[in-house]
């Protein structure tokens, strides 16, 4: 479970929940496969970090068409 960020200041971020939970899974899995840049190896959980980033501003939720 994510208690920081909290779900609250993520979901006004993404807007809605749904979005959230797409979002953070889709960055969740690209950190467990290493594919979008090399990723610096820590204790954090991968649904951790993506939710981090996402709250940092390092990661962007961006609408696709």
């Amino acid at each position: 479970m994510i208690t920081k960020p909290s779900i609250d200041q993520l979901t006004n971020i993404a807007k809605n929940k749904y979005i959230l939970c797409c979002s953070v899974s889709k960055r969740a899995k690209q950190i467990n496969e290493g594919t979008v840049r090399e990723e610096i190896i820590t204790n954090a959980k991968s649904i951790t970090r993506a939710a981090d980033e996402i709250a940092d501003g390092v990661t962007t939720i961006v609408k696709e068409d």
